[in-house]
């Protein structure tokens, strides 16, 4: 049984003490997670079915499933500005879309993630902003801490809507404050202390969980080149699932495989001494200018480890940099082909 503490509002320090089962809908995905595991690995992708390479905002589309016939069994969408009460998100999706795409994955079988890329509080730019103070701003006492518990129960609201046909809350692995050893967002370690961002992620926990989002499965992912994985780390009882994010931005093959086998030993080792699931939970190579990327670079640096999943980001139609996955036409696409044909590589088909 599991033991998780609740805040009732954003401030108070009292905290009371609850059990929750094995029949929560996060409980649930645990169990499935754990038992695909053993079958082999999912492959993921950010925005997969409302836009690609060359398209956007279609119905009924995707790039894997264009090239493979095949959904991905992992499906990743992003929250930011959501907590500005925005009708789409900083990549233009649509939250009204984006809740049907994410019941129709579960409808289908498939896995989700969710991102958060919340705006600085302090300063009203970007994530990518670190400056301003804005984790201690955000905490209990903090000047900015009623303005983080609006963001915050604007995202519950959100979680809470995603129910299946049945009424029954659709269950998703949540990522927030992702990347945290690095400095580029303002929650990251150029902006915080590691207790402040372990309280950050508490507090933003403690008031999810408090609001009945029960279907929420909690990952924590720092990103290649820490110096302690477990330096930001929330406790056990805040995070269900370990993570890592690993890109390959230099063209350098060799470097990215050592970096994602040096990673993932140590991310295995944790996952087996905490008994938590792990994952790889950002990956590609920007552009892919490699035709034989994912059979002969990815898939040899990842394939003896037990994730969960592999999450590739997105393919943007506005930003040929930002092309993480095959699609029609591409160099990868017969590479990719025979990628998704490996026994170990599982799509939704697979895992149904």
């Amino acid at each position: 049984m599991k033991f998780i503490h609740l805040s009732l509002f954003w401030g108070m320090m009292f905290m009371s003490t609850i059990a929750l089962g094995s029949n929560t809908p996060a409980e649930k995905l645990i169990f499935r997670l754990k038992k695909i595991q053993k079958k082999g690995i999912m492959i993921g992708h950010q925005d997969d079915p409302v836009y690609g390479r060359t398209w956007k905002w279609d119905t009924g589309r995707s790039d894997v499933k264009d090239v493979c016939g095949d959904y991905p069994a992992v499906m990743g969408f992003d929250l930011g500005k959501l907590e500005l009460g925005r009708k789409e998100n900083l990549d233009g999706v649509s939250f009204d879309r984006m809740r049907e795409e994410i019941i129709a994955q579960h409808a289908r079988g498939g896995i989700v993630t969710l991102s958060w890329h919340p705006d600085n509080p302090v300063t009203e730019k970007t994530a990518w902003d670190p400056s301003g103070d804005a984790v201690k701003a955000s905490l209990p006492h903090g000047t900015h801490r009623a303005k983080m518990r609006e963001w915050v129960d604007k995202v519950g609201n959100f979680i809470l809507s995603l129910k299946d046909k049945g009424g029954n809350l659709v269950p998703v692995i949540f990522r927030p404050f992702h990347e945290m050893s690095g400095g580029w967002f303002w929650w990251g370690s150029n902006s915080c202390t590691p207790e402040e961002y372990q309280q950050l992620y508490r507090v933003l926990y403690r008031r999810l969980v408090s609001m009945g989002c029960d279907n929420l499965v909690w990952a924590y992912s720092p990103n290649v080149g820490y110096d302690d994985f477990m330096k930001y780390y929330p406790g056990d009882q805040y995070v269900d699932l370990l993570g890592i994010d690993i890109y390959e931005f230099d063209k350098d093959n060799a470097k990215y495989q050592l970096s994602v086998k040096q990673c993932l030993d140590e991310l295995a080792a944790l996952g087996k001494q905490e008994n938590k699931l792990i994952a790889f939970t950002e990956t590609g190579c920007q552009g892919l200018p490699y035709a034989d990327w994912f059979s002969q670079t990815l898939w040899p640096a990842i394939k003896d480890y037990p994730i969960s999943y592999v999450l590739f980001w997105r393919n943007a139609w506005d930003n040929a940099k930002e092309c993480y996955m095959t699609s029609p036409g591409h160099a990868t696409e017969n590479d990719f082909k025979a990628f998704y044909k490996l026994k170990k590589t599982l799509f939704v088909n697979d895992i149904k």
